[in-house]
């Protein structure tokens, strides 16, 4: 794999500069971002064996859309014939033009998660948008569609012991987050039609993640635990409500961010309650005072230890975490069907007929060392 040496020391106005901006006919169709007459046409997904690149792929192909996928893990065979499938990294530079060629819209879907080294981080984030974007622009690609995080909404925090660092893996992960939108809006100057996703902690079949835990310990009937009062409210989202509002996006003109989750939430542990009686296994909630829960969070951030995901660290502090979804409704005709109660039965009910068949649940997003932690503490906790 080749990787560009210079692409580090370069902006995206560098990376794009000298190439024709776009002039007459089709050329100026690209410009204005404007949809071809027929319907969109080839997309490609970077990181497009993973779970949302996969189920996009699957959508997008039910609806008569040619897909192009790249990614350096092998795409699942369920994807079906009409998908195709190429092996690169996206900081491969003859890779990355061979992809681009020829597609009329990119879903920027490849991304390092949190528990990547800072360095990873930086490279996968940060450089490799940076050369999607370059790569976009060369190719005349009419629409260009960064999936983005929510985490961007934070704010910054610096390490107190630490100068000029961030406060944890999650904090720098957010620093590159953020620097990949503002590469990526940069690309709309260049005739490039751009739109940023940003949606809430998403999940389906194939993807629990951390709920992984929460799943398990309510499958064997356990003590369920609940960092804080569980008041607050955490708004999820359904893979299929995602994929629904970015093929929509593919196909429209819509520039800037959108944001997507679910209508219908209500707290924490109502959500979590209902859940459990839907299972009906005898498993009961447990709330962890939010002093204690706070304090094994700062820990866990002080230590360098990769965190507990968002809906963990939420709970603990009691704060909501709520987007705005009406941009998104009004302009691309979405709405969300399923609620946070429906989302989380549906992704149990996978997890739990997954474990009866096979005696495990394989997941697109392993569970972190600190919940891996969290879930050994579980264990002392009376039935």
């Amino acid at each position: 794999m080749r990787h560009d040496a210079h692409i580090d020391d370069l902006h995206i106005d560098d990376l794009v500069s000298g190439l024709p901006l776009a002039g007459d006919g089709m050329a100026a169709a690209v410009s204005r971002g404007a949809r071809p007459p027929d319907g969109p046409g080839r997309v490609l997904i970077t990181g497009g064996a993973g779970f949302l690149g996969g189920q996009l792929a699957k959508r997008l192909a039910a609806d008569g859309v040619p897909v192009r996928l790249l990614d350096t893990a092998e795409a699942p065979e369920s994807l079906g014939a009409g998908v195709e499938c190429v092996p690169g990294d996206i900081r491969d530079s003859e890779r990355l033009a061979a992809a681009v060629r020829g597609v009329d819209a990119v879903v920027h879907a490849a991304f390092a998660s949190s528990r990547q080294t800072a360095e990873r981080l930086r490279s996968v984030n940060v450089e490799g948008t940076r050369a999607v974007c370059a790569a976009a622009v060369a190719h005349r690609v009419r629409r260009l569609i960064l999936i983005s995080s929510t985490i961007v909404l934070k704010a910054s925090r610096r390490h107190p012991f630490l100068p000029g660092a961030p406060l944890s893996r999650l904090d720098l992960y957010r620093e590159t987050r953020a620097e990949a939108e503002r590469i990526a809006a940069a690309c709309g100057a260049r005739g490039v039609s751009v739109a940023i996703v940003r949606p809430k902690t998403f999940l389906g079949p194939d993807r629990v993640g951390a709920f992984a835990i929460l799943f398990e310990l309510i499958r064997r009937g356990r003590v369920v635990p609940v960092l804080g009062h569980g008041r607050n409210r955490y708004q999820l989202l359904a893979v299929g409500d995602l994929t629904d509002g970015i093929r929509r996006l593919v196909a429209s003109d819509a520039r800037g961010v959108f944001h997507f989750g679910a209508r219908e939430f209500r707290t924490v542990r109502e959500d979590l309650q209902s859940l459990v009686d839907h299972a009906g296994t005898g498993a009961r909630l447990r709330f962890v005072p939010s002093v204690l829960a706070r304090a094994v969070l700062r820990t866990i951030e002080l230590v360098g230890v990769t965190p507990l995901a968002e809906w963990h660290d939420m709970s603990a502090r009691g704060e909501d975490s709520i987007v705005d979804t009406r941009r998104a409704e009004q302009e691309l005709g979405w709405r969300a069907r399923e609620s946070n109660a429906t989302a989380l039965v549906a992704a149990y009910d996978w997890y739990q007929t997954t474990r009866a068949v096979g005696g495990v649940a394989r997941t697109t997003h392993p569970v972190t060392r600190a919940h891996r932690v969290l879930e050994r503490l579980t264990w002392m906790l009376p039935r």
